[in-house]
């Protein structure tokens, strides 16, 4: 055991309560802040909670998930919006900053900061809505410092308390034959959320800093995930239909139609080959067996 501390912050989150429950770096002493979870935990984007919170853990690396992802609560409520997903990212920053220690920050961030024909390069950045706005200010707050930036996307069962994933909002669904529609239209290319805990392991071990971004070598729409997905399972889609994005009424903010990913930067950096989609969709219908 080293005497090294990895703080999580977001760890009740779907992607952090995954990275903190599971074994991806047995060779660091893990912390988790769960925010409202528990009582104890600072209000991060409180300056001096935030200070005296870091003090007292003083980590030797962060991970930072903590974000408000509810695209259209993010469009209706921007001052919520980057309270949480910059000025939080502004806090870790400027507590770094004041270290003698160096502190590694590997910081999460979103696929929404694109659209427009895929596969994007970093430098492709397209922002349509408030969500991706403040998620793209996050990461130039994070860029202050040598940090890690991962733009990225996830799915599979979820371990978190209350929270519910993508596959498990379709899985749920097609078992209890609740009418559901998929979009066609819409293409991305995520990870499985163990994979991408073992990225991020990765990058912690390696302490790689820069922008990347991390998903699957493919992507696929997600009609077309949520239907391959359904086969694997042998699960019934008389109750699932094919929509286009912009004939459906409860889409009140606009989303990105393509946010796939050109990974080979982080493939590249890192000496990895990343999985194909398919690849990962099989992978994650075994947790629902």
């Amino acid at each position: 055991m080293t005497d090294k501390k990895l703080l999580v912050l977001g760890a009740g989150g779907l992607l952090g309560q995954e990275l903190f429950d599971k074994d991806y770096l047995p060779q660091w002493t893990i912390e988790g802040h769960f925010g409202r979870q528990q009582e104890t935990n600072a209000n991060l984007n409180n300056y001096e909670q935030a200070m005296s919170y870091l003090d007292d853990i003083n980590p030797d690396a962060i991970i930072n998930l903590v974000a408000l992802t509810d695209v259209d609560y993010c469009e209706k409520h921007p001052d919520d919006s980057y309270t949480i997903n910059v000025k939080v990212v502004e806090n870790i920053v400027s507590w770094i900053k004041n270290q003698e220690k160096k502190v590694q920050l590997v910081h999460i961030s979103s696929d929404q900061v694109y659209d427009g024909e895929g596969l994007h390069q970093v430098e492709n950045v397209t922002l349509k809505n408030y969500y991706a706005f403040s998620k793209y200010a996050g990461e130039l707050a994070a860029s202050c410092i040598d940090s890690a930036i991962l733009r990225t996307n996830f799915f599979g069962k979820s371990n978190a308390p209350k929270r519910s994933s993508f596959t498990d909002w379709l899985y749920h669904s097609l078992k209890n034959q609740r009418e559901i529609q998929v979009f066609d239209d819409v293409f991305f290319s995520p990870l499985s959320m163990s994979c991408l805990c073992e990225m991020i392991a990765l990058v912690i071990t390696k302490d790689v800093t820069g922008i990347y971004n991390l998903g699957s070598r493919s992507g696929l729409s997600k009609a077309d995930f949520a239907y391959k997905f359904a086969s694997a399972l042998q699960l019934n889609t008389s109750s699932m239909t094919r929509a286009k994005i912009a004939d459906v009424d409860i889409v009140k903010t606009y989303r990105p139609r393509n946010m796939r990913l050109d990974v080979s930067k982080f493939e590249k950096t890192l000496g990895v080959t990343l999985p194909c989609l398919n690849q990962e969709i099989i992978k994650v219908t075994k947790e629902y067996i």
